[in-house]
C-alpha cells in the first residue's frame, strides 16, 4: 500500500500501518480466512440479484456483502463501490468478486490473525476476490475518521487508493508490493501499466 502526502504518493514498506505490507502472509492464509465470508456474501448477493442484473456493470464483475448487511444496505453500499470501480479497467480482469465487510467484522478478521487493524482492503488472488472495509463506502463514520487520520487523507481518497492498489495486484496477478505501488500510480495517471495486463486478460478470457 502507499500513503499520500500532499500530491506525492510514497510507499511505506517498513510502516506497520502499510496496507500491503503483509500481502504475502494474507495471500498464504487468505483462502482459509475469507472463504466462509465469501459464501455468506454470495448468499446475501443472491437476495438482490434481480436488482443487480438490471444495472450496467463491467462484464463478469460480481458484487457482494458479508453477513450483517441487509439487502437494502448491501444494494446502497455496492452501488458506491461500482461507481468507484467504473473509473478503472476492471473489465480486463475477467471474472472477479468484490466484497464489502462491515467494520465490526473486518476488525475481528484482522485481529484474530494478528494483522494490522489499519488495513482497509486485501485481495485473495487465487480466488479472484477483493475485500474492503465497509467504512470506505460511507462518507461519515467513526471508522472513516480513524482511517483518515491514520492515512492523512479524506476517506474518499483512501477508498480510491485502496481500489487502485488492489486492482493493480489483480490486473498484474502479482502479490509484489513494489510493482503494485507503481501500477497504482499508473492507474491514477491513466498511463499504461508496467505489467502485461493484456496478455493476462486474454488468458483469463480463454479460460
Amino acid at each position: 500500500m502507499t500513503r499520500t502526502y500532499g500530491s506525492r504518493e510514497l510507499r511505506t514498506a517498513g510502516d506497520p500501518t502499510c496496507m500491503g505490507c503483509r500481502s504475502r502472509l494474507i495471500l498464504l492464509t487468505g483462502i482459509v480466512m475469507v472463504m466462509p465470508f465469501v459464501f455468506s456474501a454470495y448468499a446475501l448477493a443472491a437476495q438482490i440479484n434481480g436488482n443487480a442484473s438490471a444495472r450496467k456493470e463491467a462484464p463478469k464483475q460480481h458484487f457482494a456483502c458479508n453477513v450483517g448487511y441487509t439487502p437494502s444496505e448491501c444494494q446502497v453500499a455496492t452501488t458506491v463501490l461500482r461507481k468507484a470501480l467504473a473509473r478503472y479497467p476492471v473489465d480486463a480482469l475477467g471474472e472477479w468478486t468484490w466484497v464489502l465487510v462491515r467494520t465490526e467484522d473486518w476488525k475481528q478478521i484482522l485481529s484474530e490473525r494478528k494483522f494490522d487493524s489499519n488495513h482497509s482492503a486485501f485481495s485473495v488472488l487465487p480466488k479472484r476476490a477483493t475485500f474492503f472495509d465497509g467504512a470506505l463506502v460511507i462518507k461519515i463514520s467513526i471508522r472513516g475518521v480513524e482511517l483518515s487520520a491514520i492515512w492523512h487523507m479524506p476517506i474518499e481518497d483512501l477508498f480510491d487508493l485502496a481500489i487502485r492498489h488492489e486492482l493493480a495486484h489483480a490486473l498484474c496477478n502479482d502479490p509484489d508490493e513494489t510493482k503494485a505501488d507503481r501500477a497504482a500510480m499508473a492507474l491514477k495517471d491513466a498511463t499504461p501499466l508496467s505489467c502485461r495486463v493484456i496478455e493476462q486478460a486474454s488468458s483469463a478470457t480463454r479460460k
